[in-house]
């Protein structure tokens, strides 16, 4: 009876150990899977009744990420928030570190402001899409899609010339870029 229970003890804790190692390795072999899609430029709409840190409010914007990957797991990128009827007057420009672990995505922004958790996402090769948690309790809904003809040339030079209405810093911490003008700039 003795001998039963050890090998059953035994196949138990094998199987456990095994069961466990292969979730991680699925989980991890998950993450860079996802990384590689996050590849790349990805714009659309942020939805959300939000009153934000420059005392705007509304229930959507249009936002351009660029996400490029480092390693198997993270890497950095820069976003762009703007009104379409004054795309080039009025916006917002950030740089951000992005990392993934265990299926979350967490984005760092060079302002500073809440790392961004999004858990709760569909990622495939043209959408990307689900709910951003920035610590607050408004539900923040995006719907991007992959977009390989955005032009970042504008916005690249935006990063080295400013002009009046412009407010421009720099974050000791992630050494990042953040550039704001018109009813961003406030």
């Amino acid at each position: 009876m003795k001998k039963v229970f050890t090998y059953i003890a035994m196949i138990t804790l094998m199987t456990t150990l095994f069961t466990s190692c292969d979730r991680e390795f699925w989980e991890d072999m998950e993450d860079r899977n996802e990384a590689r899609t996050l590849d790349g430029t990805w714009t659309g709409y942020i939805d959300t009744y939000y009153y934000d840190r420059w005392g705007l409010t509304g229930d959507s914007y249009r936002t351009t990420m660029y996400f490029e990957r480092e390693s198997a797991y993270s890497g950095w990128g820069y976003e762009v928030d703007y009104d379409l009827n004054s795309r080039y007057n009025d916006y917002y420009y950030c740089e951000f570190e992005w990392d993934i672990y265990k299926g979350s995505i967490r984005i760092r922004y060079a302002d500073s402001w809440n790392d961004v958790y999004i858990n709760d996402y569909r990622l495939n090769s043209n959408r990307f899409e689900g709910y951003m948690d920035d610590g607050t309790s408004k539900d923040i809904l995006f719907r991007l899609t992959y977009d390989n003809r955005f032009d970042w040339g504008y916005w690249s030079t935006r990063n080295y010339t400013r002009s009046a209405n412009d407010s421009i810093s720099n974050d000791s911490t992630t050494n990042g870029r953040v550039i704001a003008s018109g009813k961003f700039a406030k």
